[in-house]
């Protein structure tokens, strides 16, 4: 019967033990996940601060592109108009010509 108290006494001691041991490592991961958890709140207050400044330079950005390319395109829209009064000018000289010769080769029949 020794023997049943000595295996008691062990699977006791045993008990005791692995209930510190699991204590002690619950208390371990509870202060890392406490660390990991403050850690991602600052990762995430860093990256809205750092969206925020990406966001406002790319509006600016935006805003100085769209007024270069509507400076742009006036001037296209302009060079554009220039060209079309010149080609309407040339066209109704051109037609003229064509009149003038349409009218002597009549004359000539």
């Amino acid at each position: 019967m020794s023997n049943i108290a000595g295996g008691m006494k062990f699977l006791c001691e045993d008990i005791l033990t692995g209930c510190k041991c699991r204590k002690s490592t619950l208390k371990n991961l509870k202060g890392k996940v406490k660390v990991l958890r403050h850690n991602a709140r600052e990762f995430l207050a860093d990256s809205r601060k750092l969206h925020e400044r990406m966001s406002k330079g790319l509006k600016e950005s935006l805003q100085e592109s769209r007024k270069d390319l509507i400076k742009n395109v006036n001037s296209l829209i302009g060079d554009f108009r220039k060209e079309e009064k010149e080609v309407k000018t040339d066209l109704i000289e051109a037609r003229k010509i064509w009149n003038k010769t349409k009218d002597s080769l009549r004359n000539k029949k």
